[in-house]
């Protein structure tokens, strides 16, 4: 009786620790085509979050907007705002996947630029060797490069073509848009690796490659207003103060 009830027991642990390998094995492979999808720089990233955004929560809580899915932070452009930590990390090639980052830049001479990547918690020459598949160049004497697109508007058939002079110093054309995947240290053992779109962007471009900056400046320009409508409020309640009549104490006395 005491064999049987081991035996029974033993059978529950072994169909228990394959239910959980298996249902990890799928996380895995979710996660891993997530993480291709990003490092291919378009669209289809988003379209993988949205396909697997039940199983992705558990690392991150997604946002949706306007049929789009994708990692929401606080701000894409405040430096202290712009990334968000992971509840807990995932694996992709032996690589510790631990937060997302979201950065917009404008400048006058140069464009815009638009970031979006993960945060690894590894040195980045072991994410250089996972990520071998790549054909990682120098950016500059820290950073790596990869996968180098330009877009010239201007051409008479524009599409994505291969972009040999994306080095470090040489700046987007007017008229040409830049997207690149980048490899660069945090620190000693952690890397950043992010996509970009640089240059002389062109909104419905941009709106192909990251549909999901759509929704978010929709959401940028609503919180401007609201923020400059109760700016406004408080302005006409302090100009009211200050066109008050002061009734000082003496006056009041001799009324009463």
């Amino acid at each position: 009786m005491l064999l049987k009830k081991l035996s029974v027991l033993v059978s529950t642990l072994l169909i228990s620790c394959m239910a959980f390998s298996a249902q990890n094995q799928q996380d895995i492979n979710k996660t891993d085509k997530i993480m291709k999808a990003f490092l291919a720089c378009d669209n289809q990233f988003f379209k993988q979050l949205a396909l697997y955004k039940d199983d992705f929560n558990q690392y991150v809580d997604l946002a949706t907007a306007d049929n789009v899915t994708y990692i929401p932070v606080e701000s894409i452009e405040s430096h202290d705002k712009n990334k968000v930590m992971f509840k807990k990390p995932f694996q992709y090639r032996g690589l510790t996947i631990s937060g997302y980052q979201n950065v917009y830049l404008t400048t006058t001479a140069s464009g815009q630029f638009y970031y979006w990547g993960f945060i690894v918690d590894n040195a980045i020459d072991d994410v250089k060797n996972a990520l071998d598949t790549l054909h990682w160049s120098k950016f500059n004497a820290q950073i790596y490069t990869a996968n180098t697109k330009i877009y010239d508007t201007q051409s008479h058939s524009p599409n994505w073509q291969d972009n040999p002079y994306s080095i470090d110093g040489v700046l987007p054309k007017i008229g040409t848009i830049e997207k690149s995947l980048y490899l660069e240290p945090i620190s000693d053992k952690q890397s950043l690796v992010s996509c970009s779109i640089q240059g002389d962007v062109d909104k419905q471009i941009l709106y192909v490659t990251r549909p999901d900056i759509k929704p978010i400046l929709k959401k940028m320009e609503l919180e401007r207003k609201q923020k400059l409508k109760l700016d406004n409020k408080q302005k006409e309640i302090e100009q009211k103060r200050q066109f008050q009549p002061q009734v000082k104490p003496n006056q009041s006395l001799k009324n009463n």
